[in-house]
């Protein structure tokens, strides 16, 4: 269902989950072609969405391709991580490939890979997921509509940029009414909401009623200023507080990578939280730690809609996370978890301790997380892209200004 919103964008309301098996995978007589390309394969929000939508796509009767700008490695990435996203790709019916570009990105070099790749892959449609790719999309003589999806509530890049962004991109993606507001303001372009999903594989069967001894909080995201690690850390500070002793009562874990990884590894060494805090690197078994966890916390200074939130409340997890865009679209303090001032450390870990110590309000807001999952669904969101892909392409050409 659509309505007109403000300034003549078109707006898809979140609907029930369409059944994979749904009929219409083929444009014309052939399979609907869809080329996703991303900077590269990493453990990041946008990269598991990303895999699990073309997954979907596959099982829709598509030929689906992922495509990265760089190879992990060549960032600083992990490259495991990049085989066992690759793997799942693969393994689903879709294909994956790499332009193996340089660190800089240049817009030369891109432009002659994409090129070379685009006459290979030959897709109806490309969904750029950076924008980096639609910079090289315009020069290179792709005829197809592009989509564009930004995936966080701050631009990486200057505002001024949609006037040319406008020229290339035929429809835009939001996936929060945050990311929506950035589209509306800036873009003269149509624009989709299409809420981020977790898997299915994420879905607990029951409420969990009462955390571990320790209690078990786990944080998903790269090492990065965004994720506004150092502010976790202070967390930990004050939950150490709460009862002093060898034996804490808390344990924090975070699954991610970055440069800035050994730094913080030193910061807790230094604070005497080691026993506390655990930087457990890029991970691939996110739903086994999500099940072995009680609580998910985020201290972001900005968030788009976090894949790791809508994974964690599947799973049943309260969410304690910063009062920022992004997030008050998901956490609903007093249902499933609690918002809490980026500048204040004591709330996060009044938060936590309330979880921790009160079963009856643990239980009720882990019953809330699952209440807010199920309003999302990777199948729906995965049918509502392709809907989209196929209703552009029967719209014609992709415009010319």
């Amino acid at each position: 269902m659509t309505h007109q919103a403000p300034q003549g964008k078109f707006v898809v309301r979140p609907q029930p989950p369409v059944p994979a098996s749904s009929p219409g995978a083929r444009t014309g007589t052939e399979p609907l072609r869809i080329c996703s390309i991303l900077t590269s394969l990493t453990s990041g929000g946008a990269e598991i969405l990303i895999t699990n939508l073309n997954e979907a796509y596959a099982g829709l009767g598509a030929r689906a391709c992922v495509t990265a700008l760089c190879d992990a490695q060549t960032l600083g990435n992990s490259q495991a991580m990049e085989t066992e996203l690759q793997q799942r790709i693969t393994k689903a019916g879709a294909h994956f490939d790499s332009l193996a570009l340089t660190r800089r990105r240049g817009l030369i070099e891109g432009v002659r890979a994409l090129r070379r790749h685009l006459s290979e892959t030959r897709p109806h449609i490309v969904h750029a997921h950076t924008v980096r790719a639609v910079l090289m999309l315009a020069f290179s003589g792709f005829g197809g509509p592009v989509v564009f999806t930004h995936h966080n509530s701050r631009l990486s890049f200057p505002a001024a940029a949609f006037r040319f962004l406008d020229h290339v991109v035929a429809h835009y993606v939001a996936i929060s009414n945050e990311t929506a507001s950035l589209y509306r303001d800036l873009s003269r372009r149509p624009f989709s909401l299409i809420p981020n999903a977790p898997a299915a594989s994420y879905r607990a069967k029951a409420p969990r009623e009462s955390v571990g001894t320790p209690c078990r909080i786990l944080t998903v995201g790269a090492i990065s200023d965004q994720k506004n690690y150092d502010l976790l850390i202070e967390v930990a500070r004050v939950l150490r507080q709460f009862r002093p002793g060898t034996e804490p009562v808390f344990c924090l874990r975070v699954a991610g990578g970055g440069t800035d990884l050994e730094r913080l590894r030193g910061k807790v060494d230094a604070l005497g939280l080691a026993d506390m805090v655990q930087f457990l690197g890029e991970r691939a078994d996110i739903r086994d730690l999500l099940a072995a966890s009680d609580i998910y916390l985020n201290t972001s200074r900005y968030e788009g809609a976090s894949i790791a939130i809508h994974e964690a409340m599947s799973m049943g997890l309260p969410v304690v996370a910063s009062d920022v865009n992004g997030n008050r679209g998901l956490v609903v303090p007093g249902r499933n978890g609690a918002l809490c001032a980026l500048d204040k450390p004591s709330s996060f870990a009044n938060a936590i301790a309330r979880l921790a110590h009160n079963a009856y309000y643990y239980h009720s807001y882990s019953q809330g997380a699952l209440a807010t999952s199920q309003s999302y669904s990777l199948e729906g969101s995965a049918q509502r892209h392709f809907d989209l892909y196929k209703s552009l392409l029967r719209s014609g050409p992709a415009h010319k200004d």
